[in-house]
């Protein structure tokens, strides 16, 4: 079989992708515990970019000061000058071996958040997060019987309402950050927004119980990611595309739902953002979050994105394709616009490379067997258990070449500094 709709390039904004096959936004806690990148979250978004991946999409990188103390275990910040060093070390490792680099910001844990110190989180409603055990895929519940660091994570503590001056003032701090991100090299900004996080929270009638201008209807609960995408679209528009990534619905009782979605994505749409990236579920709903069921999980979103294409003409970006096959299918039949691997990127870094050389069968697949995941809830490295190398790539030599492609500050970031528009 040719894949060449899998190899065809796409424009997201003004900027050209080189195929259709991103790595998904993750996790992966390489960072610092103060959350400066290491020479580990180089060489990881590195031998992907290497792998073929047309486009590397980084981990929730935190943006706000405010947010920072909430973090899962390890995550890289960026609400402050002094991280932008590292994290263009990463940009220059990605562009080095072809590819374009997109910083997912996050405004914030909210209710999922756990501070070290026990500091009281901060949400939209008083309303504690609690994940169900039935909603966690069968292989993580015997590890949720055993440990006391998972059980602590599934049960998180009576968070404290945000105030108005708070929400604006992140606002603003987000879009700070977005402009940092600009500064780093960056080629595009996510908007964070999916499995539960703040603006999730914000959006769901079961998490969001406010009766001021962002709480009740729709209309006021996609309030603050929409002020969040304005404030963004404001500070860096027509230097970067913006998109946005949300979970198509929340899977639990009172939660928000697909039809709701597609409201909220058509108003992002309207207001600029580039593209969409869909994800699925919450932490309280893990196992939508991360699928499990091997028979069907190839299928997994493909209809949502079926009904969000018509309402949106932007480009979709869906996760969780693992076979080549269905990847190539959807996309040749206009379903999505690029198929992104999470899991799948792990455990086979070279899956667009041994796809165009006509090596499907050499293809390490994802076995889901989540230890990549089950590691980090516990607080250590990822690791993979088909692909031995995944965590050391900081020791792959050709990752870290002596002589790199020349950089240069790009015309519009210039133009973005000098004018501000």
């Amino acid at each position: 079989m040719t894949f060449e709709k899998l190899f065809e390039p796409i424009k997201i904004g003004d900027v050209e992708i080189s195929n259709r096959i991103a790595m998904s936004p993750m996790n992966m806690t390489f960072s610092t515990q103060d959350g400066y990148a290491t020479n580990q979250n180089v060489a990881w978004h590195a031998r992907r970019a290497k792998g073929g991946f047309g486009l590397i999409i980084t981990d929730a990188i935190i943006a706000t000061k405010l947010a920072a103390p909430f973090v899962f275990h390890r995550n890289l910040y960026l609400h402050d000058e002094s991280f932008i060093p590292r994290l263009n070390k990463i940009v220059e490792a990605v562009h080095h071996f072809g590819a374009k680099i997109f910083a997912q910001l996050s405004i914030g844990f909210g209710r999922q958040g756990h501070a070290i110190d026990g500091t009281q989180p901060y949400a939209p409603s008083p309303v504690p997060m609690e994940i169900p055990f039935e909603m966690l895929p069968q292989v993580l519940q015997p590890l949720a019987k055993v440990s006391p660091e998972l059980q602590k994570q599934m049960i998180g503590p009576i968070p404290r309402e945000m105030t108005i001056e708070e929400i604006l003032s992140e606002e603003e701090r987000y879009a700070e950050a977005c402009v940092r991100a600009i500064t780093a090299g960056f080629d595009g900004i996510e908007i964070h927004a999916p499995h539960g996080y703040l603006e999730h929270e914000f959006l769901s009638p079961r998490t969001n119980r406010r009766t001021d201008v962002y709480g009740g209807p729709l209309e006021n609960r996609m309030r603050f990611l929409v002020e969040v995408t304005e404030h963004t679209l404001k500070a860096v528009r027509g230097v970067v595309p913006v998109g946005v990534r949300m979970s198509c619905a929340e899977h639990m009782p009172q939660g928000f739902t697909l039809d709701e979605v597609k409201v909220v994505a058509k108003k992002l749409e309207n207001l600029g953002v580039s593209y969409f990236n869909i994800s699925d579920g919450s932490y309280e709903a893990l196992k939508y979050f991360f699928p499990e069921d091997m028979e069907h999980v190839e299928n997994h979103l493909l209809k949502e994105v079926m009904e969000l294409k018509e309402v949106l003409s932007i480009p979709i970006i869906t996760p969780s394709i693992h076979d080549p096959v269905v990847a190539e299918r959807a996309i040749s039949e206009g379903i999505t616009d690029i198929a992104s691997l999470g899991r799948q990127a792990i455990a086979e870094p070279d899956w667009p490379n041994k796809i165009k050389e006509g090596k499907v069968d050499k293809i390490r697949r994802c076995n889901r067997c989540w230890q990549c995941l089950m590691r980090c809830m516990v607080g250590l490295y990822p690791r993979c258990a088909v692909n031995p190398e995944a965590g050391f790539e900081e020791h792959e030599s050709e990752l870290f070449p002596e002589k790199r492609k020349g950089a240069v500050m790009p015309a519009k970031y210039l133009q973005h500094q000098a004018t501000g528009k």
